[in-house]
């Protein structure tokens, strides 16, 4: 599968492949409107929309879920980890996970990491710590 990004005239066009024809990239602008995240499959990239740079460049070792981009930082979720990332790009946090993630979502200082077996993580974005695991199976 390919695909062309393009980020205007200033910034150029930016050339995505992947091997899969049941997955699309997952294509998430910051909360600054400073940087845009692509994930696809085991692939991530961040690219600077004032200068066009890229500025992260990260290969997973599972495939990427979900990108959530908040005002300080932006999370990405995989099946197997969770990595969180600076503004500018530099890694804030890395942990692998308990169970598969399924999905995170913004709360309050926290972000909750829904896991395949039914629970559910909070790890705290500022400081990376985790909470421990809420089971929401009753």
């Amino acid at each position: 599968q390919f695909a062309l990004l393009d980020l205007g005239k200033s910034l150029g066009s930016y050339g995505l492949s992947w091997k899969s024809d049941k997955l699309e990239p997952i294509v998430v602008a910051s909360a600054t409107q400073n940087t845009v995240w692509i994930g696809v499959e085991q692939q991530l990239a961040a690219i600077s929309l004032k200068t066009g740079q890229i500025l992260v460049r990260l290969p997973f070792c599972s495939y990427i879920v979900q990108i959530l981009s908040l005002p300080e930082v932006t999370a990405v979720l995989a099946e197997e980890e969770v990595v969180l990332f600076n503004p500018g790009g530099s890694i804030r946090f890395s942990d692998n996970l308990p169970d598969q993630g399924v999905e995170m979502s913004a709360m309050g200082d926290n972000i909750a990491i829904a896991l395949l077996e039914g629970e559910t993580l909070q790890i705290n974005h500022q400081t990376g710590y985790f909470k421990s695991p809420v089971s929401v199976l009753g």
